[in-house]
This record gives C-alpha cells, sequence and structure tokens, in this order.
C-alpha cells in the first residue's frame, strides 16, 4: 500500500471520528486531504468512496449545494468502474437522493431514491448476512424517504 493511500485512509478514518463526535468543520477538512491524496493514487474506486463521504458531510453540515459537484463525480466515477461493488452504487445513489431532497429537488430526489431502492432490494441477502436480520435498512429507508415525499 502506498504511503499517500495509507495517509489518506488516516484523515479519511480521522474524519469519521470527528464528524461522529459532532467536530464538522475540522472532519471536513480531514476528509477533504483524503481525497486530495487519494486522487494521486489514481484508485477510481477509493476516490469515489471518499468522495461520497465528503458530500454526505456537506449536507449534513448544511452545505447542500456544495455537495453537489462531489455527488456529480462520484456517481461518474462508481458508474464507470466495471467494478463497483452494488452496495457501494446503493450508497452512492443513496446520497444523490439526499443531497438532491436537502436542495429542494423533490424530482430529482424521488428518481435517486427509486434508483437506490431497487439496488438496496437486489442486496437483501447481503444484508441479513451483515446483520443477522431479514430486514433491509436500504430499502426502509428508501421507502420511508418516498413516502415522505409523496405526501
Amino acid at each position: 500500500m502506498s504511503g499517500a493511500r495509507e495517509q489518506a485512509q488516516a484523515y479519511a478514518r480521522e474524519a469519521q471520528r470527528l464528524r461522529d463526535a459532532g467536530e464538522h468543520y475540522e472532519a471536513l477538512t480531514r476528509q477533504r486531504r483524503a481525497v486530495a491524496l487519494l486522487r494521486d493514487t489514481g484508485d477510481q474506486l477509493a476516490i469515489a468512496h471518499a468522495v461520497r463521504h465528503l458530500a454526505d458531510m456537506l449536507v449534513e453540515v448544511g452545505q447542500p449545494e456544495e455537495a453537489g459537484a462531489p455527488v456529480t463525480e462520484m456517481l461518474a466515477l462508481y458508474r464507470a468502474a466495471p467494478d463497483t461493488p452494488p452496495l457501494d452504487l446503493a450508497n452512492a445513489l443513496r446520497s444523490a437522493a439526499v443531497q438532491a431532497e436537502a436542495i429542494g429537488d423533490i424530482d430529482t430526489a424521488w428518481i435517486f431514491w427509486i434508483q437506490a431502492r431497487a439496488r438496496y432490494a437486489a442486496l437483501d441477502a447481503l444484508f441479513e448476512e451483515l446483520t443477522g436480520k431479514p430486514e433491509n435498512p436500504g430499502v426502509i429507508e428508501a421507502d420511508a424517504r418516498l413516502a415522505r415525499l409523496r405526501a
């Protein structure tokens, strides 16, 4: 593993710890550093994953407009990679839906939630393996969000 990749992973772990602690500015700073370092590695899936977390953080701190470019980038990266894990693509579509909702673009949010739901639904066995329960949290969340958008 390269030094840049190891440092990027360390920044991403620290960003998540800070995010969980509610220290959003510092979390964003660390996540941006992780993304910058990963860009030098050329690992498109790792970049997409880190950019997705950056977009999620921006939405969480009330900057959903700023998250638009990262959402577009991560979707393009995930869709272009032939070996994108299905759960990663489902999570990417979820992030896009959340960002679209946050900026009030309900039509786009609806489309992304439908796509995310379909991707999550195809992963029932994986979720049961991961959680030991038959419920699929991705489908449950998508259904709830879609119901709220319809209301």
